[in-house]
């Protein structure tokens, strides 16, 4: 199914929609999805070098099969 397909069956959906519970809920989501800040996440990011420890220590961590 194309993107515009599924697009126009939520929008069908959505019109059918009577439950407010439903629709509040809906509203939250979409309102979280447009509170990204970017800046605000880089500020807690982890750099490139404390990646490679973590994922080396991980996989070390695991048992592994020859």
């Amino acid at each position: 199914m194309s993107v515009a397909a599924k697009k126009l069956e939520l929008i069908k959906w959505l019109t059918s929609v009577e439950d407010k519970t439903v629709i509040n809920q809906l509203d939250n989501y979409r309102k979280q999805q447009h509170s990204f800040d970017f800046k605000k996440e880089l500020e807690t990011a982890i750099s490139a070098d404390e990646l490679k420890k973590r994922t080396t220590t991980f996989l070390k961590s695991l048992e592994w099969k020859k």
